[in-house]
């Protein structure tokens, strides 16, 4: 019996069963905690994928608006309702609600700092969107263990909004408004004059009032492909370019093909469909005042507001009455709109033009009545109508889109223009290769503008726009000083009038 006892203690049969056991316990454990870990990353996925929606949704909105910021919030919002990501969640499990979502706008990146975040509109480019921790049920199987089916998980994304110019002149401004402020709000500028300069010599800072060209390559012909081409070849211009060092000599005649005019190293091209000016080239030249027609003698636009008499010799379109100072970069919108209807439109009947109401036609250029189906409204105190509505008006008439009064141009049918004797023309007379408006419209020059004191452009620079923007080209440029009136900040909505896709829009995750 002793000898059986001491077997029975020593024998080893049915010793794994226990290890067994207990490993078993160990796998499924492990295995639930597996299918807890996997379960809980696919959540976090899917809540990664609602805050990246959000943000996306809500960076669609930010194009500097005064409303942008409200319809951002509700477009981040909406898009956290509707998202029904279901891969991690049980059946009665806690929705991504809009509630659950903290949104804040950043002016900068990183998020983290909090000087980038802004409750501006015109400065909002990126949205923030944090999907606060919640706790949701996840049917976890190791979890219930520790008497548990819940965790708190949240998430976190920045999307951002960006836009380019493109097909455009490569032409940037400095801010004219910089000591003030480093934003640019065009609501200020509508129906203003600008006279911009070129930037000073050598590696002297840029200030308000100088515009200098975009790099776009080297040479003569990237030049005239920049400036004189209807479409110029120039590349998309984002959210940062680099300047052109120097004044381009030869900038102006590319650029004054847009007026009929083919000086210099343009004269080649008077013949030449892809430089074709635009259907309007009033610029109060006089046919064959000593020159070819293509070649037509141009001055520095008229600022004289004194009286109204129309001019004989020829009177474009001027800039501002305050203007007669060159440290005068930026007008009040006041101009002549007397005079230039006096010479150009000053037949029997001629109205006042800020009274008269012009006829629209069935496919306005602009939404509203009267000299607003024409152009922008412009700020107040500045004069309406403005000389871009003017001269959308004139166009209008040359295309036979609308009738031509009696007092207006005196023979539009012949090309001459007023009936004050000049034969300056309303038409064009040297290249006749395009006898219809050009599209792009050759007198609305799209810009970058910058802040160049904060950028310290010298040259060859890097600089941050801050706002992409349309002017009218009042007159031709003279010695590298280009005429023009504001219109205002660049929009999907001018793209598509203009019938290019001169303005381009994305939108991006940051984080």
């Amino acid at each position: 019996m002793l000898g059986r006892g001491r077997g029975f203690f020593k024998g080893d049969e049915g010793a794994v069963a226990p290890l067994a056991a207990i490993a078993i316990i160990g796998l499924v454990g492990m295995g639930a905690l597996a299918w807890d870990v996997s379960r809980a990353f696919a959540y976090r996925g899917e809540l990664d994928a609602a805050a990246d929606a959000a943000a996306l949704a809500g960076a669609t909105q930010l194009d500097g608006g005064t409303t942008a910021l409200t319809r951002a919030t509700n477009a981040a919002r909406n898009a956290l309702v509707s998202n029904n990501q279901a891969l991690g969640k049980t059946p009665g499990a806690v929705s991504f609600a809009a509630a659950d979502a903290d949104i804040l706008f950043l002016k900068g990146l990183p998020s983290s700092t909090t000087s980038n975040r802004t409750t501006t509109a015109s400065e909002a480019v990126y949205i923030q969107v944090d999907l606060k921790p919640s706790r949701n049920q996840m049917g976890l199987i190791a979890g219930a263990l520790f008497r548990t089916s819940t965790f708190n998980v949240g998430a976190h994304a920045v999307a951002g909004y960006g836009a380019a110019l493109c097909l455009v002149p490569p032409i940037m401004i400095c801010n004219p408004n910089e000591d003030t402020s480093p934003s640019f709000d065009g609501d200020n500028y509508t129906g203003k004059a600008f006279v911009l300069t070129p930037p000073p010599s050598g590696h002297t800072q840029w200030g308000p009032g100088n515009f200098g060209f975009l790099d776009v390559g080297s040479g003569a012909s990237a030049v005239q492909d920049a400036m004189g081409r209807i479409t110029p070849r120039t590349q998309c211009f984002g959210s940062s370019v680099v300047t052109e060092p120097g004044n381009i000599t030869s900038a102006d005649d590319w650029f004054n093909t847009r007026f009929d005019i083919y000086r210099g190293s343009a004269g080649g091209n008077k013949n030449d469909p892809e430089f074709a000016p635009s259907l309007n080239t009033i610029v109060g030249a006089k046919e064959n005042d000593g020159n070819p027609s293509c070649t037509p003698s141009i001055s520095v636009p008229n600022y004289d507001c004194s009286n109204s008499t129309a001019v004989s010799s020829g009177y474009g379109l001027p800039i501002d009455c305050d203007m007669s100072s060159a440290s005068v970069t930026v007008g009040n919108g006041t101009w002549n709109a007397a005079k230039y209807f006096a010479t150009n439109h000053g037949g029997s009947g001629s109205p006042n033009p800020t009274t008269y109401t012009p006829e629209v036609p069935s496919s306005p250029p602009y939404a509203g009545s009267g000299w607003n189906a024409y152009g922008p409204v412009p700020v107040s105190g500045a004069t309406s109508p403005t000389r871009f509505q003017v001269y959308n008006w004139e166009l209008a008439m040359l295309a036979g889109t609308i009738a031509t009064p009696a007092w207006a141009f005196s023979d539009p049918a012949s090309n001459v223009n007023p009936p004050s004797g000049n034969k300056d023309f309303a038409r064009p007379t040297c290249n006749r290769t395009n006898l219809t408006q050009a599209n792009p419209d050759r007198r609305r020059i799209s810009a970058v503008v910058v802040n160049c004191r904060a950028d310290d452009v010298r040259g060859s620079t890097t600089v941050h726009v801050i706002a992409n923007v349309d002017f009218f080209a009042i007159a031709p440029a003279v010695s590298a000083v280009i005429y023009g009136e504001f219109i205002g900040q660049s929009s999907a909505a001018v793209g598509a009038t203009l019938g290019v896709p001169t303005r381009r829009f994305w939108v991006r995750l940051y984080e």
